[in-house]
Formats: structure tokens, C-alpha cells, sequence
């Protein structure tokens, strides 16, 4: 009589298969290929080509629907009244990449007129009916204005502020302290002084003296001001001819990608791209005025036949204001102003410093 057996022996062959079922049950699934995924509206950074997926023989492409979650009032709407909103894609041809097509930005015509294109990495720029600019980097915290003639500009960067109107420039540096500084570019010269000096210094022709003076207030946002300033549709203005007037110019406009990925628009005579790294570019009057911001190292520049201004959050740190002969250097310790020759200012430890 057989004993029975406690143990069962299966076969090389059977137990590979049992192995290997069992690895594909614990296995998690593939994710779904379908056109749009469950996230697929959370970013518009995040395009894809598991977002889009063309179909054979019925469409050429199908991009991403817009939600009614995207509907947002705009900041020029004084009257609070909801904005004009639609994708516009261009003249992109269908043989395009999808990833360039899901990269075209988000516009929307404010009833002011003001067109915006929200790109990639958080900035926004801004163009009014006369040309006006303004970009917005959320990222870095860096607000950038320049009026319609460009006689004005504005810079708001995390290291100090820059406004420029007409001849003058004035500027607001951050120190990490709290000892900020103050400068003034004028007809006599540049004036600055701090919030723990009591006396105002002149870097003239002649040298280093003390002077009266005053400096504006330049911890309010002074970019919408710029924006606005020059721009006739400011003044209650408001209605659908100037939407239609925007739509308009839209759809003259062009849009096209470079051989290194660099993403391109020509609107209203306002030339603006968009590098794969988020650095954004924005130029006018064949970039006789031109703007620069990045995401990736805060850093910020202005450039116009009345200022050069540049910021910096990098390694090198800094804030740049230079106007003819008038300059001023802060590194986040030493603040240097320079003119005919002559430099004075603040060293580390808050101490004038005459050069």
C-alpha cells in the first residue's frame, strides 16, 4: 500500500509558468493610451504625445479641449467683466510636431485690447493695441514694463526696482538687512542715500557732497502705470471693437519653432520667443527696445535707447542700472553709483565709501 504524499512536485516547465503568472498579476498596469488622460488638464507644460494621439483616416490631430475652469478675469478689466478667451494656434501646419502644437501658448483678449500669451514656466507677457509690453516671470517673482514710446520702463526684481521715466531713473535696492538703498539719476547727476543715513550725497562732476532730496516711493507695483500710461484705451474705453481690433491682429499673426526648439511670434509688430529652458525674449522697433527674463537663474534686462538694466538671482548676483554716463552696481553688500568719473557709495558694512 502507497504512502500518501505530503508534498507536491511539479514540473521545471509548469513551475517557470506559475512563476511567471504570478510576476504578471503583481505587475502593475501600463497606462492607458487613450487621447486624453486623467491628468492630462492640470498642466500646460506637461504636452505630450500620450495627450494627443492622432487618428488614421478620420482627423490629422486632435488637440486638448479647453475646460471652462480656464475662464479667468483679467487684470486690465477694471469693470470685472469676464475676458474673451480661445486657444489660437496659428499658422502651424499640420506636419508640425504635436509636442510644438500642445506647447502653443494660452491667449486671451482682454476687453481693453490687451492680448496675452501665457507660456511655458509661469511668464506671461502682455501687448497692448499701441504696443505696449509688459512680462510677468511668477517663478522668479520678476514683473517687467515698458510704455508704448518706451520712454518709460519699469523693473521689478527681487534684488531692487528700476523705474525709468523720461530722463530720470530711479532706483530701490533690496538689502537682505533691511537697510535698503536709494538712488536717483538726474540732470545733476545721482543721488542716493540709504534707510539708516540721515543725509542725502550728489556724485556730480565735481565730486562727492550732500545734497536734499526726495525719492519716490517704489514699493507699489508701478509696472501697470508704465503699461497704461501712454495707451488712449485706458480711459473707459471699453467694448467689443477693441476685442475685435485684438482678434484682428491675431489672426495677421505668425508663429513658428526653430531648429533648436525655440518657440516664435511675430503679434502686432512685437516679436516674442520662448527658449525650451523658459528664457523669454521680447523685441520692438527691429529690438531697438528689448526685454529678457528667464525662469531658471531670475534673471531680468531692459534694454532701450534711455536705459540698460539688468538683474540677477545666479551665482552672481546682482542689480545694473546704467543710463549714459550714470551707472549703479549692487551686488547684495556694496552699492556703487558712478558718474563723470567719480564713484561713491555703500559698502558691506553700510559705511559710505567715496572712490
Amino acid at each position: 500500500m502507497e504512502k500518501p504524499r505530503d508534498k507536491v512536485f511539479y514540473r521545471k516547465d509548469s513551475q517557470t509558468n506559475i512563476l511567471y503568472n504570478r510576476k504578471d498579476r503583481e505587475r502593475p498596469r501600463p497606462r492607458s493610451r487613450s487621447v486624453y488622460t486623467s491628468k492630462s488638464h492640470n498642466s500646460d507644460n506637461s504636452g505630450s504625445l500620450r495627450d494627443s494621439k492622432s487618428y488614421e483616416g478620420v482627423v490629422p490631430w486632435l488637440s486638448r479641449s479647453i475646460s471652462n475652469k480656464n475662464i479667468f478675469i483679467d487684470d486690465y478689466n477694471v469693470c470685472s467683466v469676464m475676458i474673451v478667451m480661445f486657444r489660437v494656434f496659428f499658422k502651424v501646419g499640420i506636419c508640425c510636431s504635436m509636442i510644438y502644437i500642445m506647447r502653443t501658448p494660452l491667449i486671451c483678449v482682454s476687453p481693453l485690447g490687451v492680448i496675452t500669451l501665457r507660456l511655458h514656466d509661469r511668464v506671461r507677457v502682455d501687448i497692448s493695441l499701441d504696443r505696449a509690453v509688459r512680462i510677468i516671470n511668477a517663478r522668479s517673482g520678476i514683473v517687467i514694463a515698458l510704455s508704448a514710446s518706451g520712454s518709460s520702463a519699469a523693473l521689478m526684481h527681487p534684488n531692487g526696482r528700476v523705474y525709468q521715466y523720461g530722463s530720470r531713473v530711479e532706483i530701490l535696492a533690496h538689502d537682505p538687512h533691511g537697510n535698503n538703498k536709494y538712488a536717483k539719476m538726474w540732470y545733476k547727476g545721482v543721488s542716493f542715500t540709504s534707510d539708516q543715513c540721515a543725509l542725502v550725497y550728489l556724485v556730480d562732476s565735481a565730486g562727492t557732497r550732500t545734497t536734499t532730496d526726495t525719492f519716490s516711493d517704489l514699493n507699489v507695483d508701478f509696472s501697470i502705470s508704465v503699461f497704461c500710461s501712454e495707451s488712449p484705451y485706458g480711459d473707459g474705453n471699453v467694448g467689443q471693437n477693441l476685442i475685435n481690433e485684438a482678434v484682428n491682429l491675431l489672426q495677421s499673426s505668425t508663429y513658428w519653432v526653430s531648429d533648436d526648439g525655440t518657440s516664435n511670434w511675430l503679434i502686432n509688430n512685437v516679436r516674442v520667443s520662448q527658449t525650451t529652458d523658459g528664457l523669454v525674449r521680447v523685441g520692438r522697433n527691429s529690438n531697438k527696445f528689448s526685454l529678457h527674463t528667464s525662469p531658471s537663474n531670475g534673471s531680468a534686462r531692459i534694454s532701450s535707447p534711455f536705459l540698460h538694466c539688468t538683474g540677477s538671482m545666479g551665482q552672481t548676483r546682482h542689480l545694473f542700472v546704467r543710463r549714459g554716463e550714470r551707472r549703479m552696481h549692487y551686488d547684495g553688500a556694496s552699492f556703487i553709483v558712478r558718474n563723470a568719473g567719480h564713484s561713491a557709495g555703500f559698502d558691506d558694512k553700510h559705511q559710505l565709501k567715496v572712490y
